[in-house]
């Protein structure tokens, strides 16, 4: 695939999503974007959700999405955006060996039970040579969460909300940076690049920004938008204390991480 000059990924999401969302998928859009040259077409993209992710950093691309649940489906129809949909699980996709020469992943492996299946599934429908991209979350993550700094600095428990909210979040499968490219070795990708993302002070206002939200989120449960206009946005007064992390995109105290694979 071309690319061209890279859009401004943050200050769109920033207008777009509640706090913590727009600034890890700012940073994701613009890891993608730097890596999309790798990406040959068809594309996969398992756990395609809404369609929203794809539609910003893959718009006219020829993708294809699948996903389990029926609504997020619906919707990423009605975005235009996608070749085909399945409504499908990823320990069962519905495609013959070797049908896709990418496939793309994004912040859905740390949610996905069975993993090892799963990615077995993304191994076999993807080419001989093809490219893999993944984002995954990382072992990194409970502990430079803001709430279990701040319950560890008071003599207490960190865990305490760190399992709250890796429970809140349906997180499953939190690797080390060696198990998820140890993982990936085993269904039969080499790991190319891995970048590490989302870490030291913008990870504390990530989950800060969970808390942020809150006084937007009756609005969106009425219209469907997180913010009443692009001026009366909470989200700006963020953009300047994010921008270096942003443009950085590499962050080697990162809990969270991309994957540049290979199939063998």
């Amino acid at each position: 695939m071309h690319t061209t000059e890279s859009p401004d990924f943050l200050r769109a999401y920033l207008q777009m999503l509640p706090l913590h969302r727009a600034i890890v998928r700012a940073m994701e859009a613009r890891l993608y974007h730097m890596y999309a040259s790798h990406l040959r077409e068809p594309i996969l993209d398992v756990g395609s959700g809404d369609g929203s992710f794809a539609q910003v950093v893959l718009p006219r691309a020829e993708i294809y999405g699948i996903d389990p649940l029926y609504a997020d489906t619906h919707e990423a129809t009605a975005r235009q955006c996608y070749s085909g949909l399945a409504v499908a699980s990823g320990a069962s996709i519905p495609f013959h060996n070797g049908a896709f020469s990418s496939v793309i992943c994004n912040c859905v492996l740390e949610h996905v039970v069975p993993l090892r299946e799963t990615l077995a599934e993304i191994s076999r429908v993807t080419a001989r040579g093809g490219m893999f991209i993944a984002t995954v979350v990382t072992d990194r993550f409970s502990q430079s969460l803001l709430g279990h700094q701040i319950l560890s600095a008071l003599g207490l428990p960190g865990t305490i909300y760190s399992d709250w909210l890796n429970h809140k979040a349906n997180h499953h499968n939190l690797l080390s940076r060696e198990g998820w490219a140890a993982a990936m070795e085993q269904v039969g990708f080499d790991v190319i690049e891995q970048v590490p993302y989302l870490g030291g002070r913008t990870m504390q206002i990530f989950d800060f920004g969970h808390y942020w939200a809150l006084p937007n989120l009756a609005y969106y449960r009425l219209t469907g938008g997180w913010h009443l206009s692009d001026t009366l946005n909470s989200n700006r007064i963020w953009e300047d204390a994010l921008r270096p992390a942003y443009e950085m995109a590499a962050d080697q105290s990162g809990t969270c991480l991309f994957l540049l694979c290979r199939k063998r």
